[in-house]
């Protein structure tokens, strides 16, 4: 009954695990191994158009390409991670239980406006707040530009993550599949759970550099 949830928080686990006590170079591999699978499930999923398949592959790239980064600065990479995890969490329960307004019916028809619009809402308010009370430390002074500024860099991840969803959801509805793969009970595959991080993670570094 509870499988999803069960299934996320082991994954949370297993995060939490990696990031405050693997070695780096196990950090580093773990990155690899799950980006590596990302690309098998891909493989099988490949079909005409091919923008969906090959946007995606580039993503995973850059994502691989930030993997010293992101074991310099794990701390941020939670952090980023978090967007869009609370992002897909806001939306997938707000939108089950209110959700009237499809947003993308042909591509992902469970996706409605009112779950979109409050996962952006919780993610950016949510972790604005752990920046701004120093929960989580930044290089940051929260004036009033920097925090407008701040606020619309996470707003802005928070909406990358929907565009992250919709294009795997593209994939797999051009596939003709439900889900990229059976490893994770109650998420599907490699794929489905890292859809949203592929790209907000890399793109909230990227963000996060040009205000501090």
């Amino acid at each position: 009954m509870y499988t999803r949830e069960i299934t996320a928080l082991l994954i949370l686990i297993t995060l939490l695990l990696i990031i405050f006590l693997a070695p780096p170079l196990i950090f580093k591999t773990t990155i690899f191994f799950i980006v590596g699978l990302a690309f098998y499930e891909l493989f099988f999923l490949i079909k005409k158009p091919y923008w969906p398949s090959i946007t995606f592959f580039i993503f995973l790239l850059i994502f691989l390409f930030f993997a010293s980064i992101f074991e310099e600065n794990r701390i941020l990479f939670l952090y980023a991670i978090m967007i869009s995890a609370l992002n897909d969490s806001g939306a997938y329960y707000v939108g089950k239980k209110y959700g009237s307004k499809k947003i993308f019916p042909l591509t992902s028809p469970k996706k409605t406006l009112e779950g979109l619009m409050a996962g952006i809402f919780i993610s950016s308010s949510t972790l604005y707040l752990v920046a701004y009370l120093q929960i989580i430390k930044f290089d940051l002074i929260f004036s009033s530009f920097s925090g407008i500024t701040f606020y619309f860099i996470l707003t802005a991840c928070s909406l990358m993550a929907v565009f992250g969803d919709f294009i795997e959801s593209r994939i797999k509805r051009i596939a003709n599949v439900k889900d990229s793969g059976s490893l994770l009970p109650g998420h599907g595959g490699i794929l489905d759970r890292i859809d949203s991080h592929i790209i907000v993670v890399p793109a909230f570094f990227i963000l996060l550099g040009v205000i501090t």
